[in-house]
């Protein structure tokens, strides 16, 4: 990294756009797969993916909560030309997943059952999700290693995640026309082209270390667990992992509120929202895990305005994209719809009303996501896990209810977005006065 060689522009661009070209290729091969389910199994297939779906979710928090701890921490120690301190960082962080992957593992394959019983699951789509679900656990102990992207990142490498991002999405949709449509595996068939595509991927990136191509080395000598390393990393990622594990528990309750307002059509309906939306959630994901390490360097430095200006210019280009998605949503909810799912008119009708709302929902979400990104790179730990906790469940537990309890099924879309702008709104206020009290503009 060089960033006073660069302008604030271009190395926004240099790391962001490959962090966001990754996570859009999985976005658009997630939605490839709930396109497949979709057709190839129908609504019921469509809902057994989405109760599953927030157990994926707690899963990748586990990623995050080493994955970008190490990496915000690893990009100071190379801004403070301290290349040791960030290969015992590494290390700590491999130590750290191979005890989380042991638990985590054990933990699914004994309760996954009873978690989707909790969760609401019953019948045929207790059936489903349960199939879905242990393939899934079943990847665990390669899955877990994604986490070394935000490593590739934080040293340096923004574009290998994004290839190798690449190269797995074509073996998923590749093995998922394969297991589907050719031997007619139905969801077993999904989850399986899922976990070949993402142990691929993680084993390319333990390759990677292992072959001693990376800037920062991986040493036997390092991967053991100090309190003094891994503890540093564990607070840096709490707040994603919260934001991750919060958001799990969000979903779970509104599959519920769900399953109670609409039934299993509706979580079917949820399945198409989650379908889209995951274009514009690894948008904001993208862009936020590509500056961090930028934002964690410049505080390395000590250089705080180029941080001010790298904010600026990230929240207009994910406001713009944002406010794309509105347009689009509200515009063309009938053809999306169709992409997901024909000839059942009636999940087709509620799919459309359920788009137009929760479409208001994506530019405040997108922001806040930013926010909590932006915090964490900058070592506040306290305002990071605040903004992690916020729009998922101090605001949109609450809101969810209530307006489920007045307005019914189309409370719960409304929740999202009522939820999300207080959210987005709230965040930003805190950074402006606490972290910028500029007396001269006020700008950010």
């Amino acid at each position: 990294m060089a960033p006073k060689e660069q302008t604030v522009l271009k190395q926004l661009f240099l790391y962001v756009g490959p962090a966001v070209l990754g996570l859009l290729v999985n976005a658009l091969y997630n939605i490839v797969d709930r396109i497949f389910v979709g057709q190839f199994v129908g609504a019921d297939g469509l809902s057994a993916v989405t109760m599953v779906f927030p157990i994926t979710l707690l899963k990748f928090g586990f990623v995050l909560l080493f994955g970008s701890g190490a990496g915000v921490l690893i990009a100071k120690y190379l801004g403070e030309s301290d290349p040791e301190k960030a290969e015992m960082v590494l290390g700590n962080m491999i130590a750290g997943l191979l005890v989380t992957i042991v638990l985590f593992t054990a933990a699914g394959l004994l309760f996954y059952e009873p978690l989707l019983e909790l969760m609401g699951a019953r019948g045929q789509l207790l059936d489903m999700s349960a199939e879905y679900l242990l393939v899934i656990i079943l990847g665990f102990p390669l899955s877990f290693f994604i986490a070394l992207e935000f490593t590739c990142r934080a040293e340096g490498n923004p574009r290998l995640p994004a290839i190798l991002t690449l190269v797995s999405a074509l073996i998923n949709v590749s093995l998922d026309l394969v297991f589907m449509k050719g031997f007619d595996m139905g969801v077993r068939g999904a989850a399986l082209a899922t976990i070949i595509a993402q142990g691929v991927n993680a084993l390319l990136l333990l390759w990677y270390y292992a072959s001693g191509k990376s800037r920062i080395a991986l040493s036997w000598k390092n991967i053991k667990l100090q309190k003094k390393v891994l503890f540093p990393i564990m607070l840096l990622g709490t707040a994603p992992f919260i934001m991750d594990c919060a958001t799990s528990l969000q979903n779970m309750i509104a599959n519920n509120l769900l399953l109670q307002a609409g039934g299993p059509p509706a979580v079917a309906v949820m399945g198409i929202i989650f379908g889209v939306n995951v274009f514009f959630m690894m948008t904001a994901l993208g862009i936020g895990d590509g500056i961090q390490p930028l934002i964690s360097f410049n505080l390395g430095a000590k250089d705080h305005d180029r941080n001010r200006k790298t904010l600026r210019y990230t929240l207009i280009i994910v406001g713009s994209v944002g406010l794309l998605g509105v347009l689009f949503l509200e515009l063309l909810p009938n053809l999306i719809t169709g992409i997901f799912i024909n000839n059942d008119e009636s999940i087709e009708n509620m799919a459309q009303v359920a788009l137009r709302i929760f479409a208001l929902s994506i530019p405040f979400y997108m922001v806040q996501i930013i926010a909590t990104r932006y915090v964490q790179a900058l070592h506040e730990k306290k305002i990071a896990i605040f903004f992690a906790l916020l729009r998922p469940i101090l605001l949109y537990v609450p809101i969810a209810y209530g307006l489920n309890a007045m307005f019914g099924l189309n409370g719960v879309w409304s929740s999202f977005a009522v939820s999300d702008s207080l959210a987005a709104l709230i965040s930003f206020l805190i950074i402006k006065k606490t972290l910028y009290p500029t007396p001269n503009t006020g700008r950010i």
